[in-house]
């Protein structure tokens, strides 16, 4: 028979401290990857086309509304959005959702405030004259 592989043998005090010493001197690996996450430019204060703005478009963003998801939408500040949050509450328009906390804002569309509106809008729509179109000239 042949001789058994040299694979299974120890390596010796030397060869081990060797071998650690060279792992030593290579650059260490980071922990985390350092991501630096984008700067946010949101404003600051609200125009009056921004205003409308989230008027329009807060009853449509769904069930939750929290002063995070307004601030991520509209791209305004946490303070600004929490004066919204605050001042649509007050107009009847959002109802709190659950219990409140006092840190944080959570709300919910008042449906019947969302349907009373767009009953308004439809009564709007029919009260105008509607432009009677001509029939085609026949030949």
């Amino acid at each position: 028979m042949g001789k058994q592989p040299t694979q299974g043998q120890k390596k010796t005090k030397d060869q081990i401290a060797k071998a650690a010493s060279q792992r030593s001197k290579q650059t260490k690996k980071k922990w985390t990857k350092g991501r630096a996450k984008d700067k946010l430019n949101n404003a600051v204060y609200l125009d009056q086309a921004s205003y409308k703005q989230i008027e329009t478009q807060l009853p449509k963003m769904g069930a939750l509304i929290t002063v995070s998801t307004v601030s991520d939408k509209f791209k305004v500040n946490g303070s600004l959005a929490r004066r919204c949050i605050r001042h649509f509450a007050k107009s009847g328009l959002l109802v709190p959702a659950g219990d409140q906390n006092s840190k944080q804002y959570i709300f919910t569309v008042n449906a019947q405030v969302v349907a009373a509106q767009k009953a308004a809008a439809a009564a709007a729509a029919a009260d105008k004259p509607q432009a009677q179109k001509k029939a085609p000239a026949k030949k």
